[in-house]
């Protein structure tokens, strides 16, 4: 099996179904994004799956030291939120791009996307990992949110609506940035 992540240039299956793989995952990102400009858009939310993450948390929380595991996981996914702050500030992501082939204004774009992006995955990441924590520290698994809770939430805050849509437009450019690895990502021959 090849590393995706060396340089040169492949065309067989595998390769072909990893560029397949990151383009979905940006047309996933969009979607998601597009759900955030939704909720903008109207006041009015549908239902949401809450009740499954609420039923896995009640489970976990029942357990022996379930709040320590509830808390500890949401500790976990605020770490990976920090982590994709981490990768917008360094932005490594380009040594995995191939540059080459872009013109300037490719270039640019092509990193602020992923800056913005990865910054707005970190944000929501965040946000998940600290209702999972109250979940665990109120042993109340109404606490624990998901992307769409989260979203939600930002819309209760003050300036929520502008809140809401910075966090949309970063979601996009995650979305972008996704579409951007599905084209110009080295791939080992």
């Amino acid at each position: 099996m090849q590393d995706p992540d060396h340089t040169g240039k492949s065309n067989d299956a595998d390769d072909i179904v990893r560029r397949i793989g990151y383009g979905i995952s940006g047309l996933i990102y969009a979607s998601l994004a597009f759900s955030a400009i939704q909720i903008i858009v109207s006041a009015t939310q549908s239902a949401s799956d809450g009740s499954k993450k609420q039923t896995w948390t009640a489970r976990l929380l029942a357990q022996p030291f379930g709040q320590w595991l509830v808390g500890i996981i949401g500790a976990i996914i605020i770490g990976y939120g920090f982590y994709q702050f981490y990768k917008a500030y360094k932005a490594k992501f380009r040594k995995k791009l191939k540059l080459y082939e872009m013109s300037d204004t490719e270039e640019t774009w092509a990193t602020r996307a992923g800056r913005l992006g990865l910054a707005a995955r970190g944000v929501v990441f965040v946000m998940i990992g600290f209702f999972a924590i109250q979940a665990g520290r109120q042993y109340d698994s109404s606490e624990v949110r998901g992307l769409d809770g989260a979203l939600e939430t930002l819309t209760r805050q003050p300036y929520g609506a502008w809140l809401l849509g910075i966090v949309a437009i970063g979601l996009i450019a995650y979305g972008i940035h996704m579409f951007v690895q599905a084209e110009y990502r080295r791939i080992r021959a």
